[in-house]
């Protein structure tokens, strides 16, 4: 992804109301290269205690070892996963954790990244289940804001690569 890429999915990560992050599949340890306000709200880090860091640090111990192998077996295989994680805020404070991870970009089975998006559950006082289904639709409503986005660059790269075969052809023909 390039700079103008990542600097429009920012933008619509920082005017999400839902917690979000994105890691990077090809870097070592797949690290956090985004989370926006909600998340950093949610567990009580900055963005520079986060960003270049695999999302275990929310973790404490041999907690949720099933989900852990889930995420594992998520991201190998390049597939959607929801997980309820027992976490941690930068207070030690616990909190449990509606993860909904996506896969982003590359091939279906090799993604350049994974969207992670994030709800406390409890806080509210809402059942799992209401929850949830909170979240699916807010989530629902970002991706589509994703994809519209992602269609939008894809647009732009299509009309940038007609431009410069226009821009080939009009020099070719100055030529001959």
């Amino acid at each position: 992804m390039d700079q103008k890429q990542f600097e429009k999915i920012r933008a619509v990560f920082d005017r999400s109301g839902v917690a979000l992050t994105l890691v990077d599949m090809s870097l070592p340890e797949q690290p956090l290269v985004l989370a926006n306000p909600p998340f950093l709200r949610m567990t009580g880090y900055t963005e520079g205690q986060i960003l270049g860091f695999n999302c275990r640090f929310l973790q404490r111990g041999d907690e949720n070892a099933q989900a852990r192998a889930d995420i594992r077996d998520a991201l190998k295989l390049g597939r959607e996963l929801q997980v309820v994680l027992r976490n941690y805020r930068a207070n030690d404070e616990p909190f449990d954790n509606l993860l909904f991870l996506h896969p982003v970009g590359g091939r279906p089975d090799a993604p350049d990244y994974f969207l992670g998006s994030q709800f406390e559950l409890g806080r509210s006082g809402n059942s799992e289940e209401a929850a949830a289904a909170g979240h699916a639709g807010a989530l629902t409503g970002e991706l589509a804001r994703i994809g519209t986005v992602a269609a939008r660059l894809e647009m732009d790269s299509r009309r940038h690569l007609a431009q410069a075969a226009a821009a080939l052809v009009r020099a070719w023909e100055r030529r001959g």
